[in-house]
This record gives structure tokens, sequence and C-alpha cells, in this order.
């Protein structure tokens, strides 16, 4: 849960203290006034990127060189406080928590969220890496170690990537860092591979309620050959350094690690159809809605715990039918905090100034 936020040079914030005094909140105000950047600021204290897929230097106030984000949250009933600095020139991101610098995605497990935006399509027809990241972040939410692994494994594919930058590097250099890769490798692709599992069926099961019965289905893609999910550890530790050795003529050719982790991918199927060809417009935003109701529910079964859902301006996006999921999901007793350009009558719930041009609204009768 998110108790106190404060904005520092991110995006159009020069300084902004949010304090959420509600389970439900709504922000209302016109295009452009930064309803969008607050749910960002929030998103990237939980996760420690942007949902837009924005590099960090596109977050610094315009006129600054560097932005930060402070806030504190309740986890399992113990307050924490989150630092992020980033620091334009230098491209340096440091992150701390309760004043200790933690890795980037450490916040993840400390912070759960879940957002729900029109950019959510990115998961269907979107580059493999967007649904790595989405993949990733719920890995690290339900498993810690899984973000320090992350980390640990793309330190050591920046070594093997630059050994074969080199001119006289031998298979004997590349040998200690492939053993490296393949250790870490193999315990990424084991969890992704277990997570991904579950959230298929969850989302599933959504995609089928709304969709009338029709089956929506989720593959995971390695690199590896010869690799299944059911194998453990080993297997693929073994498999991987053989594709990777494979693969060393090729990677000198393009100076860079064609296999691995940081290649794959998952391809989801509309009735045992590529939902990123077949699927209609309207039928990717509903798989993509599964997906992330999906997530919401396998972190409440797994952790116990409310994430923090943010919906940045969906319900202009959906029908009353899926508009009813998400309500559903909302009355769950997880924090919303929702953006919308509505307007809504004094009526309607407590409405107190946040900026200019932002009102928020807390609306009665909500459980």
């Amino acid at each position: 849960m998110l108790k106190y936020l404060y904005l520092n040079n991110f995006r159009n914030y020069e300084n902004l203290e949010f304090r959420p005094d509600g389970s439900f909140i709504i922000l209302t105000g016109a295009n452009g006034t930064g309803k969008s950047n607050l749910l960002e600021g929030i998103h990237y204290l939980g996760t420690g990127y942007s949902f837009r897929q924005a590099r960090d230097d596109n977050l610094v106030r315009f006129g600054s060189d560097y932005f930060a984000i402070s806030g504190i949250v309740s986890c399992a009933g113990v307050d924490y406080k989150i630092d992020v600095l980033y620091q334009k020139e230098k491209r340096k991101k440091v992150i701390r928590i309760n004043n200790k610098r933690v890795l980037p995605g450490s916040c993840s497990s400390y912070l759960p969220v879940v957002i729900f935006s029109p950019q959510d399509l990115i998961l269907i027809k979107g580059a493999p890496s967007g649904r790595r990241r989405f993949l990733d972040l719920l890995v690290s939410q339900l498993k810690p170690q899984h973000s320090k692994d992350l980390h640990y494994y793309n330190t050591v594919l920046l070594q093997r990537n630059k050994l074969l930058r080199g001119t006289n590097t031998t298979d004997a250099d590349l040998l200690p860092w492939e053993q490296q890769l393949s250790s870490i490798g193999a315990r990424i692709w084991k969890r992704r591979v277990s997570v991904f599992s579950q959230l298929i069926d969850y989302s599933s099961e959504v995609f089928a309620s709304l969709s009338r019965g029709r089956i929506l289905r989720g593959e995971y893609k390695t690199q590896v050959n010869g690799i299944k999910e059911s194998d453990d550890l080993e297997k693929f530790q073994y498999l991987f350094l053989n594709e990777m050795q494979k693969a060393r003529p090729v990677d000198r050719k393009v100076k860079f690690t064609t296999v691995g982790p940081h290649r794959e991918d998952f391809h989801l199927y509309l009735n045992d159809h590529d939902a990123r060809l077949y699927a209609s417009q309207g039928e990717q935003r509903l798989i993509s809605l599964a997906l992330k109701v999906g997530q919401y529910r396998l972190l409440i079964s797994e952790k116990r715990t409310e994430p923090v859902l943010l919906l940045d301006d969906v319900f202009s996006e959906l029908d009353e039918k899926h508009r009813i999921l998400v309500l559903d999901v909302m009355k769950k007793g997880s924090q919303v905090i929702a953006t919308t350009t509505a307007s809504f009558k004094e009526e309607y719930g407590r409405r107190e100034a946040l900026t200019g041009h932002i009102t928020m609204v807390y609306p009665k009768n909500f459980s």
C-alpha cells in the first residue's frame, strides 16, 4: 500500500506531494495535466522503470539534470521508505530502501503494482522485450531473488559481449563467462516458465468467462533446444552452455550474444491461432486485460497481499462488461488509483485539489 509519494523534477512535476487518503482515488482533469505522470511515478517506485517504455532521460523535467522519487509504503504491516535518484549527466540510478542501497527491481516485492493502461497492447503486438519485462516484473514480485539474478546475468552478458568485440578473443576466454551465464540463466528460465504457466492458468479462465468460452493459450519460447518445462536446472544449464558454444561463430560475427534468456519470448494463442497475427484489436485488448487480471489474482494467491491497482484512463477503452470485470477486481480490497478526464458532481464523493489542474475524488459507497 502506498502511504506517501514525493516527485521532484519528474516529468512535468517540479515538486509534488501525494498522500492518498482512502482505498479508491480518482484523479480527474483535462488531458496533458499530468495525471498519467503521477501514475508513472508510483509505478516507477514499485518497479524501477516506466510503464510507458520511456528511457530514464526522458523522465527528467525539462531544464533539470535529475529526477527523484520518494515514497513510504506499507508491506505486511511494516512501513518502508523507498528513494529513487536518477542523474541524467551520469546516467546513474540509485535506489534505496530504508536508506540501504538496493538493485533496481528490488522494490517490486515491497510495493507490488498492477497497471491497466491503453499501452497494454504491447503485450500482444509489441516487441519481445516488453513481454519479457512484464513477465520478469511478475516473477520478481513473487520471488525477490529474480531481480538480483537478472542484474547479475546482464552484468556477465556485458562482459561476454565486450570480449566478442575484441580481435584476439579465444574460446578459452569466453568459457568462464559462458559458464556463469548458463548457471544464472537456468534459474531465470526455471522461474519464468513456472510463473508463466500459473499466469496463463488464471488469465485463460478470465478470458474464457468474457469471450463465451474461447480458449487462450500461452507458450514460453526458449532458444535452448531439447528442454522441457519439467526439466531441472542442471539440464537447462548443460543445454544452454552447449547452445552458446555452437553459436560462437555467429556471435563473433555480429559481436553480441545471440542465445539466452535475454532473447526469449512468450507467445499467446487465441483458439490455437497466433494472437499477434490473427486476433482483432478488440480481441487483443481483451487478452491484455485478461493477462493483467491474471497477474493481480496470482499475486493475491501467492503473496497473500493486495497489489496497488493503477488504472490509466482504461474505462474509456472498455465496454460495460469489461468495466465490470475491472471493478470486481478493484472491490477485493486493493488500493486503487485511477485517472480519467470525466468530471463528477459534488454528491459523487469527497473532492480535494491535488494541483491547480487535477482534482482527487474519493467516491462514496465503494467497498
